[in-house]
């Protein structure tokens, strides 16, 4: 969201570009038009060298958006969209490949899962820096199954620069993981101050049995540098976690604050989390309703975790899907007044998924 309101993000699929009967994705925007009316606005349908758009946009203060592309394409990788007089206008920032999304520093350099790395290409963390003639790459570190791969979201930022992720493979792999891609890491990225960083890995996912398992959000850092994540396997239950993941006298230590149960409730989580003022965590998972539009699954869930004062939190689901109304959500984020914004991947009149807000 920007500070008037409006909402940016992509498709998959869709727009002018003809990779397919579906398309190519597209940039839009949604405009707040008063009294709860929303205009749409495509900002760039991508075409079939373009790649199709994966992963959340980040927002930079002059206007410009930067997102990623999922290949095979000649120019999968970074790009740019600059707002002007006569449209946006879309730039190749990078083309070598990158996984969903990146996150910028205060000086404007990018940083993510970019570039293929040196292990079969399975790829690594690295950055872009702008200057005078165009966006220079650094290999900061490269992923291999040892050390985890295949984030499902960009890294965070703590206060003193350091980076935060998690991957979805890689780590401990069978008997303890349920797949033998292994299931995921927590890793941390420390710059030296010579221009080369460091890559620590904090925690393996499945080190015991109740352990989450594949990690299928980034992560979401407090004002008090707590990381917060989901797992969408894993679990008491073997139906998926929500975690804490916070520095106690030096030493890392992560609980567990939603094991999820049963999945007319939700189960399997994923996708984006968010805050709202009052440390209420919101996010999304499957389960729920079995639904006209969903194929005779369920169609989703949205969630709040609330923190109690004994240091525990109540789970609530606060919108089922029945597919009229969207189906398989995708994660949510929250404005100023605690309305909760978000897409699915289908339902809806067309059955080709919605936007979405939630609001008391």
């Amino acid at each position: 969201m920007d500070s008037l309101g409006n909402i940016y993000g992509v498709t998959i699929n869709g727009g002018t570009g003809q990779c397919s009967d579906y398309g190519c994705g597209t940039v839009f925007q949604l405009a707040p038009q008063g009294g709860g009316k929303w205009e749409e606005k495509t900002l760039f349908s991508f075409v079939v060298d373009d790649g199709s758009p994966w992963g959340p946009l980040i927002l930079e203060g002059n206007g410009n958006l930067y997102g990623t592309t999922l290949g095979p394409a000649i120019n999968s990788g970074v790009y740019e969209l600059s707002p002007g007089l006569g449209g946006w206008s879309y730039s190749v920032v990078y083309s070598n490949g990158a996984g969903p999304g990146v996150v910028m520093d205060q000086a404007g350099n990018l940083y993510g899962n970019i570039g293929p790395g040196n292990y079969f290409g399975i790829g690594a963390i690295g950055e872009l820096s702008p200057g005078t003639d165009g966006w220079t790459y650094s290999d900061l570190a490269n992923f291999n199954p040892t050390v985890g791969y295949s984030p499902p979201a960009p890294p965070v930022f703590d206060t003193q620069g350091n980076l935060y992720g998690t991957t979805r493979d890689g780590g401990i792999t069978q008997p303890k993981c349920w797949t033998a891609f292994g299931c995921g890491v927590i890793f941390k990225m420390t710059p030296t101050g010579d221009g080369t960083w460091t890559y620590d890995i904090l925690h393996h996912f499945a080190s015991y049995a109740t352990d989450g398992q594949t990690p299928t959000s980034g992560l979401l850092m407090d004002n008090s540098g707590v990381l917060y994540g989901a797992t969408g396997y894993g679990g008491a239950y073997n139906q998926g976690t929500i975690f804490k993941f916070a520095l106690t006298n030096g030493h890392w230590g992560k609980s567990v604050l939603y094991d999820f149960p049963n999945c007319a409730a939700g189960c399997y989580p994923g996708g984006s989390m968010a805050f709202d003022k009052a440390g209420n965590l919101y996010g999304i998972a499957d389960g729920g309703i079995v639904g006209q539009g969903c194929g005779g699954y369920t169609c989703g869930v949205v969630f709040r975790l609330e923190p109690l004062p004994n240091g525990c939190w109540k789970y609530n689901v606060i919108h089922r899907f029945i597919g009229s109304d969207g189906a398989f959500p995708l994660g949510v984020v929250v404005d100023d007044r605690g309305h909760l914004f978000g897409t699915t991947q289908a339902g809806g009149t067309y059955n080709s998924g919605v936007a979405f807000e939630i609001s008391q």
